[in-house]
């Protein structure tokens, strides 16, 4: 399927060639750091149909399907089952397609497990996974990683400090207007 071309498609298209020019093969993992209300969900559903359209299999994972049950959750990233995440998402998918995973694996609406889905890949896809605080503990696992900053978002003032994602991104892009995303460039010269 064509996607429709619009300014927001021709930007995430922009950000797909980037990555490809990076990563051109291979199993790729990006992660689409934001807080609520900035939009990383959207752009990560908008970016995998972007790599879709371009022939590069893309599959959606979001770190809310992977939180611990909420009596033991923690604030920030020890929100998220780490473990688990690795367990039947990551360490699967950097097996290059010799195994299945499973791009969720809890229902935070049921505060339950979510039944097992598992799927398989070819060895040259991408896996674009969004949520708050990716550059936490899981800081070294994305191959590229865009943080999403919108004015109406409701930001974790000491993790901006802690882990400047201005400067630790590979991109940071501006969704205040959702149709005209733009780059934000965080040169401190």
């Amino acid at each position: 399927m064509q996607l429709v071309s619009t300014p927001r498609v021709e930007f995430l298209r922009g950000l797909r060639d980037e990555i490809l020019s990076n990563y051109p093969r291979g199993r790729r993992i990006v992660g689409i750091d934001g807080f609520p209300g900035a939009g990383a969900r959207e752009v990560g559903d908008d970016l995998a149909a972007v790599f879709d359209d371009g022939g590069v299999p893309a599959f959606r994972a979001s770190m809310g399907d992977f939180l611990k049950p909420r009596a033991s959750r923690g604030a920030g990233d020890q929100a998220y089952d780490e473990t688990t995440f690795r367990r039947v998402l990551l360490d699967p998918w950097r097996l290059a397609g010799s195994t299945g995973f499973q791009t969720a694996a809890f229902d935070a609406s049921r505060d339950v497990p979510a039944l097992s889905e598992w799927k398989t890949g070819p060895a040259d896809a991408v896996l674009i996974v969004d949520g708050a605080y990716l550059l936490g503990s899981l800081k070294g696992i994305w191959h590229y990683l865009i943080y999403v900053d919108a004015q109406q978002a409701q930001a974790d003032d000491s993790y901006l400090v802690e882990q400047t994602p201005f400067f630790s991104a590979s991109a940071v892009i501006d969704t205040s207007n959702p149709e005209l995303p733009k780059r934000v460039l965080s040169d401190s010269c």
